[in-house]
């Protein structure tokens, strides 16, 4: 019973925000301006969106190939990026970032451990860069409710990531108590990934992978909004507007940050005396183009069998062939990995 009343309260706690947030769109909303906002943007325009956008996954893929050290080919690296921006528009709990991993390992004979290290060097330098946006926007507008939010998720990373280095040798002992050896092996090599010098990439070249990204969602969400509002191009808009989306998606709440992202774009646009009607209509459009070509090609790979959780689950505990190849790739790196290099 105790168990039961546990997981309601999480459901309604988790719950809380997003429905905050669509009590927020929808309270007072003009209907007619809302549908008229919404209806302005051409098919052709739309789709045109969908694949410039699309784009900005290339600059993802090179980020994500340079910190794999080039053991896997570009294009595994872009189609990565897009088989995990879907699944984690589909799935909740960013399944997406561990489907990434998995298919990285199966595709380009990478131990698991490796792969996710990498997506856990994106996540953090993404969640430093969102934190810089934030902060600068925030300011600029004394607006702290837009950086706010942001400090949580890469403080923690960070604590945890000084943690491992500093307890390492406690971390190992408590892997040590699972059962299953295949799993043990695989945290064991994330722990000495994390911990060890000589796979901690450069923070000069992950600034320097990371800031090409987050330049090209600027760019971006400049040309869209100026073209969606028949406007001149307005870089500064840009930096609000992927602020206010990086900050909706990082909130708790549904699947895609639906219901988050809309409400934090609002919010922002606010600042800038913009309808609310008009703004919710043109975040929703900014929103479907962000996500439609991410989640039609997880769709497409998931309907051709390039992925699916059973999958997931059942390479994640790899067998034990598999943990002897992840322990001499171990080897390997250890031995040809300079300080610098992931």
């Amino acid at each position: 019973m105790t168990s039961a009343r546990g997981k309601t309260v999480k459901v309604l706690a988790v719950a809380a925000v997003p429905a905050a947030c669509f009590w927020y769109l929808f309270h007072n909303l003009d209907v007619q301006r809302f549908s008229a906002a919404f209806g302005a943007l051409p098919a052709y325009a739309f789709a045109a969106a969908c694949l410039l956008f699309g784009t900005t996954a290339l600059l993802q893929g090179l980020r994500l190939y340079y910190i794999l050290e080039k053991r896997c080919a570009l294009s595994q690296a872009v189609r990565a990026c897009f088989l995990c921006s879907g699944v984690n528009t589909l799935l909740p709990a960013r399944l997406g970032d561990v489907v990434k991993s998995v298919s990285l390992s199966v595709n380009c004979a990478i131990s698991i451990p490796a792969t996710l290290c990498a997506v856990f060097w994106e996540r953090l330098s993404d969640l430093l860069a969102v934190l810089l946006l934030a902060v600068g926007v925030g300011l600029y507008f004394d607006a702290p409710e837009l950086y706010m939010p942001t400090l949580a998720l890469p403080l923690a990373l960070i604590a945890g990531l000084i943690l491992v280095r500093r307890f390492r040798p406690f971390f190992h002992k408590c892997v040590s108590l699972l059962p299953n050896a295949a799993p043990r092996a695989q945290l064991d090599a994330v722990i000495l990934r994390l911990a060890g010098e000589q796979y901690r990439p450069s923070s000069l070249l992950l600034s320097a992978l990371t800031l090409p990204v987050w330049t090209g969602f600027c760019i971006f969400n400049s040309l869209f909004f100026a073209y969606f509002h028949n406007t001149a191009p307005d870089l500064f808009t840009g930096l609000l507007l992927t602020t206010a989306g990086a900050v909706g998606v990082m909130l708790p709440g549904t699947p895609g940050g639906i219901g988050t992202f809309e409400a934090s774009v609002v919010a922002a646009l606010s600042l800038v005396n913009m309808d609310k009607s008009e703004a919710l209509a043109f975040a929703l459009v900014l929103h479907l183009v962000q996500v439609i070509p991410a989640v039609l090609y997880a769709a497409y790979a998931a309907l051709r069998g390039q992925w699916s959780l059973s999958g997931v689950r059942s390479s994640l505990p790899a067998a034990e062939e598999a943990e002897t190849g992840a322990g001499a790739e171990t080897t390997q790196c250890s031995g040809n990995t300079t300080a610098d290099g992931p």
